[in-house]
């Protein structure tokens, strides 16, 4: 599972992308890359796929809502 955390820089998104990546990794065992970026991004690929979109949204994650994407695409694979 390759899981990248794309954030804003200019906005300061750092510790939210610290904290999910925390919580991904404690879950799952696995550590997500962190991504600088600019623009009020924050994006989560997994498997080169995007899996959440700020821009597209318009928010942050809910409490653990990528985790339970996550979750379900282990169970299904």
């Amino acid at each position: 599972m390759k899981i990248s955390i794309e954030y804003c820089t200019q906005w300061g998104y750092l510790n939210k992308a610290l904290s999910l990546r925390e919580s991904i990794e404690r879950q799952f065992g696995t550590k997500p890359n962190l991504i600088k970026g600019t623009g009020g991004v924050f994006e989560v690929t997994l498997n080169n796929s995007l899996i959440f979109s700020k821009k597209e949204l318009g928010r942050f994650p809910n409490e653990n809502e990528v985790e339970n994407i996550l979750n379900d695409y282990e169970w299904i694979t």
